[in-house]
């Protein structure tokens, strides 16, 4: 019987476009970007940022020495945050029903900047009375916590904090070695893939 339910932000909450970003900064720079960028794979620049190890002015920094180029704060975040998309009002609906019936934990390898563009584009969709994270119990944010998936460790913060027992708790994600990575502290799994959404797990009949 699942209890909880752990979801992934991007591809899952939030609708995505790895593609625009890649395309965004390959125009600034003149030169494809995409082998630094993937879902699946990226330079260390960004696993250091997702963690928090580094400031967004370092970020910004760190753009502008890999493509060798000279843009202003501004066009590096536009083209960063080019990818995000939009947040389906469904799928918040769905969340508010769940709450009824499970914990929810949002757990999302993101960071400073995109956080913020994820709560302007929350906040111009539904107003300013509810917030992304206020949609669960508790929202682990890698930047903010200085961890990321797919480390164990990451996942076994969020089961200790809240004494959730991962036999009976549902980790919600689109990328594969994420989901890799909570299967092997027993977490139980969902991979959405070929276009699947949190509407089609029938969450609210189980």
């Amino acid at each position: 019987m699942i209890r909880s339910l752990i979801f992934d932000l991007g591809g899952v909450i939030i609708n995505l476009r790895y593609q625009t970003t890649i395309e965004a900064f390959s125009r600034l720079c003149g030169f494809d970007v995409s082998p630094l960028y993937t879902q699946h794979q990226q330079n260390p620049l960004f696993d250091r940022y997702e963690m928090g190890q580094i400031s967004s002015a370092e970020f910004r920094e760190g753009m502008r020495s890999l493509l060798g180029i000279t843009c202003v704060d501004d066009e590096i975040d536009q083209a960063w945050n080019a990818m995000l998309l939009n947040i389906p009002p469904s799928r918040v609906s769905l969340l508010q029903q769940l709450r009824d019936h499970y914990r929810l934990f949002l757990l999302s390898n993101t960071n400073e900047i995109h956080k913020a563009e994820c709560d302007r584009i929350f906040a111009n969709t539904f107003g300013t009375e509810l917030t992304l994270s206020g949609l669960f119990d508790h929202a682990y944010y890698s930047h903010e916590v200085g961890d990321r998936k797919p480390h164990a460790s990451i996942f076994q913060r969020v089961l200790q904090d809240h004494d959730l027992d991962p036999a009976a708790t549902l980790f919600i994600e689109d990328t594969k070695q994420h989901i890799d990575g909570a299967i092997g502290v027993g977490l139980q799994t969902v991979h959405l893939t070929d276009g699947k959404t949190i509407h089609d797990l029938g969450l609210m009949s189980k």
